[in-house]
């Protein structure tokens, strides 16, 4: 692993222990559209961006994104609304990409399944709106990764 992709894992992993604790991801909208950009490893894919952090989301609103704002969402909405629907959408994910643009591309119900391993981790149990419970959720996302709890951690 080169330094650059150890730093992008360090981020990614900050990440997502930052969302677990404020309970809140931003994205970068403009009139309900939400930022996003081409992917670097696969062509004709496209990754909307999140951050752990407003200050983040808004050194990012340069160039084509000048007039686009920070937003938040719940962790919840994230989670129920923006991976799974990721998922369905063949869309990835961006994790606190840094102002050149760079950052992690993940599959969204592989952050789903780090997220809630991190509130496992930490003895937090988030409400959900669409499911039963976080352990519902949970299941839901390792079928839908084939069965494989482990699939996070590739």
């Amino acid at each position: 692993m080169t330094q650059q992709e150890a730093d992008i894992e360090k981020t990614y992993h900050t990440f997502v222990a930052r969302i677990v604790e404020t309970n809140a991801v931003w994205g970068l909208t403009k009139d309900e559209t939400w930022a996003t950009s081409s992917s670097a490893a696969f062509e004709d894919t496209e990754v909307i961006l999140f951050w752990s952090q407003r200050e983040g989301a808004a050194a990012c609103a340069a160039d084509e994104w000048e007039s686009y704002l920070p937003e938040s969402i719940t962790l919840v909405e994230f989670l129920e609304n923006w991976c799974v629907g990721m998922y369905g959408d063949a869309l990835l994910l961006g994790a606190d990409w840094d102002t050149d643009l760079s950052g992690k591309e993940a599959e969204p119900l592989a952050v789903a399944l780090d997220v809630l391993n991190a509130l496992k981790a930490k003895g937090t149990t988030l409400d959900f709106t669409q499911y039963d419970s976080q352990e519902e959720f949970e299941e839901q996302v390792i079928e839908a990764l084939g069965g494989d709890e482990n699939a996070a951690q590739a």
